[in-house]
């Protein structure tokens, strides 16, 4: 039994170059590395790129919101009671969200009788705010479902015409403020 197992063993070769036993050279794996990083990295790239979140477009002014309600209304032109409700709305929505006034959230009677009503509105502008809020309050009471489409006409580019005159007017305020830093900063 014991020469049995002695016999099974192999003898081996005594001319056999080392070389021979080498599978692979040492680039190889080296460059299959490089290659499965270079993989990994551009697929956590594309990951993160696609997950990134896009910057959303600036939400639209309150004069940008006032002009779509004021094109709705001019493409609907109710009756005049109506449509005096509906500007009223839409200028003082727009007061509040550029000039920060109040008047959204007070009745017409209230925002009269306050005594600071319309001082965030620039000064050129307070007046001709004032007596269209006055006009549209006057129709809204009246209480009459009278349909005089060119009277609602004009009562729309009226409004678009106060808009647009404060926003333009806070544009000049803001101008000539950074101006005047300007000097006391060159002061």
């Amino acid at each position: 039994m014991n020469e049995d197992i002695i016999n099974a063993i192999p003898e081996l070769e005594q001319d056999l170059p080392p070389d021979n036993f080498i599978v692979q050279n040492f680039w190889e794996p080296v460059i299959w590395c490089l290659g499965a990083g270079i993989l990994l990295a551009l697929l956590i790239l594309w990951l993160v790129m696609r997950h990134r979140k896009r910057p959303l477009p600036p939400p639209p002014s309150p004069q940008e919101l006032a002009f779509r309600s004021l094109d709705e209304l001019a493409a609907e032109l109710p009756p005049l009671r109506e449509c005096s409700l509906r500007l009223s709305m839409v200028l003082r929505t727009f007061l509040t969200g550029q000039v920060q006034d109040p008047a959204l959230f007070e009745t017409h009677e209230e925002f009269s009788r306050r005594m600071d009503a319309l001082s965030t509105v620039p000064t050129s502008c307070q007046y001709e705010t004032r007596y269209l809020l006055e006009r549209l309050a006057d129709l809204k009471y009246a209480g009459t479902a009278e349909q005089d489409p060119q009277k609602a006409r004009v009562l729309i580019e009226e409004a678009r015409g106060v808009i647009s005159n404060i926003t333009r007017a806070q544009a000049q305020e803001a101008a000539a403020a950074a101006a005047v830093e300007k000097v006391k900063k060159l002061s």
